[in-house]
């Protein structure tokens, strides 16, 4: 039985896409040798193209597994074309099993193109020769650096890469004994180059990304070296457009590698590449969360995606993500790769007032990588709103009053305002949060109450006004006008006194900015010497300009005692003063016509005279 002939059975039909590939792998199966690395440490001159048909005739070859009986292939595929043996300089097969739902295959894939080019002669192609050189010739070239591609193209779509290898031949070490690895650093070429024309002219500037720097040991023979994130990287959307490859360049120590090119498929570069292809086909659908129409310098990005089922098959489930922003629709920038979050904070690359845009992709565990979603976007609003209280007056004339405020902002629009106040000096309190209104009624104050307030915005980007550190707006509550009786002088009246028949009694007021006073009504309370204290009587009323009027006691048929006074005044609102004697408003004076009041105590007289 041919060993790739369709068999019968059924046993293992979901794996028939599995099979389909596997068919087409091997139908471009070359015979292409896979070499492990020689071992030699003794640098030898560049070998002649007969040593090379030895090595090609001792090299081993290139082992298939076949196709495991349990598994159908598609009628559509027929045995013959399993047979044939297509371009040798595609890929090879190495080895394949399958695994549940999918196939594990390792790949060698060659270099598509080799080449290099040389400072000391810029304007010379050398991507014919079956050399490709690295580092510093001191008589001809200079400095060399090796350009190199591969095609990814024969791995499948959905591909997950496991892990991949470089593998070069080198022929040659310049000079001769050096025994020290030669460090090199890789980079993505920015443009695509063709072996065929490429010269240091046209390709040296053209390395971007660069690479972990790797280092060349000195043997000859196969070495080799990591390219899994290489291999991802172009996988995941880095334009495959080779590398550019410099070794050391030191012009007096003249040192420099040889290896072999394209030119000699079987001692050519190449790649192996192990992954996995699983039987999910569809990639997953990703989604940018929707930000707001205004964002703040820095905010939350989110995005999604979901991996959607297969008849008979399966789904693998979201692996990772690409995401990418561009401001005011300029080019795009990778912002996340192969990240497996779905959120972050977006930093301040934005000015104000830029139009920021995003676009998220996703890859499931199959490898299957996804379109770009839909572009979501928003205007970034990086600075904050500017708010105050409006002016209050210096004196409120009403317990009740209105405490206003405003505010402007660039872009977004002030979303709420927080409006604390602080009263007789005291710590700062919130009265409103996060209030679109712009005024606040004060109620239940009391006379002298000192009322400060401030102000803070907040727009709809979320950018928030730092508080005043002071008042923005402060008045004092004057709801009464307030008149006070003038000391009396002298404070005792004795016989002796210049007025002795009547008692002089003079006040005066404080009233609110753009009120009068309209009347004074005069209180007393009598105590006499041997007496009890009497209560506050009424004396007389006054209008308004009057300050001043003599209290004549003996008309009230009173005499010698303690006299207290206490003037109320009223204003033109019809505020009338508060009655309260103890609030320092009023006076007393002592009438003692009879002499009858010594002193208890008579405090010493002090002097400090100086003396010469």
């Amino acid at each position: 039985m041919h060993p790739y002939s369709p068999f019968a059975t059924s046993r293992l039909k979901k794996f028939v896409h599995v099979a389909a590939f596997l068919a087409v792998l091997l139908a471009s199966l070359p015979a292409y040798a896979v070499h492990a690395q020689d071992d030699i440490a003794q640098p030898v001159a560049p070998a002649s193209l007969a040593s090379l048909a030895e090595m090609l005739a001792s090299a081993p070859g290139l082992t298939a597994s076949p196709i495991p009986e349990s598994v159908e292939l598609p009628a559509s595929i027929p045995a013959e074309a399993l047979a044939q043996m297509p371009d040798r300089t595609k890929y090879a097969v190495v080895g394949y099993r399958l695994e549940g739902d999918g196939l594990h295959a390792t790949v060698q894939l060659p270099a598509s193109q080799t080449a290099y080019i040389a400072s000391g002669a810029p304007d010379n192609n050398f991507g014919g020769d079956a050399f490709i050189n690295l580092g510093w010739e001191q008589v001809i070239y200079n400095a060399m650096r090796v350009l190199i591609q591969f095609d990814l193209g024969s791995l499948p779509a959905n591909a997950q890469i496991n892990n991949a290898t470089f593998y070069i031949n080198q022929s040659a070490i310049t000079p001769a004994g050096d025994g020290q690895g030669m460090s090199f650093r890789a980079q993505f070429m920015q443009q695509a180059w063709n072996a065929s024309n490429v010269t240091w002219n046209s390709a040296n500037y053209l390395g971007g990304q660069s690479l972990p720097l790797g280092d060349i040991p000195p043997a000859v023979g196969w070495i080799e070296g990591g390219a899994t994130d290489v291999v991802k990287a172009w996988r995941s959307g880095q334009p495959n457009n080779g590398l550019l490859i410099t070794g050391d360049e030191t012009a007096n120590l003249g040192r420099w590698r040889q290896f072999y090119s394209r030119s000699i498929p079987a001692l050519a570069p190449y790649i192996l590449v192990d992954y996995t292809v699983n039987c999910d086909t569809t990639p997953p659908v990703a989604t940018m969360g929707a930000p707001r129409s205004f964002e703040p310098a820095e905010f939350v990005v989110s995005w999604s995606a979901f991996d959607p089922e297969q008849p008979g098959c399966q789904a693998s489930g979201v692996d990772w993500y690409n995401v990418r922003y561009r401001i005011n629709g300029g080019g795009w920038s990778n912002w996340k790769d192969q990240s497996t979050s779905t959120s972050n904070t977006f930093k301040g690359w934005a000015p104000n007032g830029a139009l920021v845009e995003f676009q998220v992709q996703a890859a499931d565990r199959a490898g299957n990588l996804g379109a770009w979603s839909a572009i979501v976007s928003t205007r970034i609003d990086a600075e904050p709103p500017v708010a105050s209280v409006n002016p209050l007056p210096q004196f409120t004339i009403s317990p009740n009053f209105t405490v206003s405020w405003g505010g402007v902002d660039n872009l977004s629009g002030i979303a709420f305002y927080n409006l604390q106040v602080s009263k007789n000096d005291g710590n700062w309190q919130t009265l409103l949060s996060d209030t679109t209104a712009t005024s606040f009624q004060v109620t239940g104050s009391s006379f002298g109450d000192k009322f400060e307030f401030r102000v803070q915005a907040v727009d709809n980007a979320g950018n928030a006004q730092p508080w005043s550190p002071n008042a923005q707006a402060f008045t004092v509550i004057f709801d009464e006008p307030i008149a006070v009786v003038l000391r009396f002088n002298p404070s005792v009246i004795k016989p002796t006194s210049p007025i002795t028949t009547v008692i002089p009694v003079s006040w005066s007021t404080f009233s609110a900015p753009g009120t009068t006073i309209t009347e004074y009504e005069l209180r007393y309370r009598y105590t006499p010497f041997d007496g009890v204290t009497g209560n506050w009587l009424t004396w007389q009323t006054f209008p308004g300009a009057t300050e001043s009027a003599n209290f004549d006691y003996t008309a009230l048929g009173l005499g010698n005692g303690l006299y207290e006074f206490y003037a109320l005044a009223t204003n033109n609102l019809g505020q009338k003063q508060t009655f309260n004697p103890d609030n320092g408003a009023g006076q007393s004076v002592i009438l003692d016509l009879n002499d009858q009041l010594l002193p208890a105590v008579y405090m010493p007289f002090v002097s400090n005279t100086a003396s010469d």
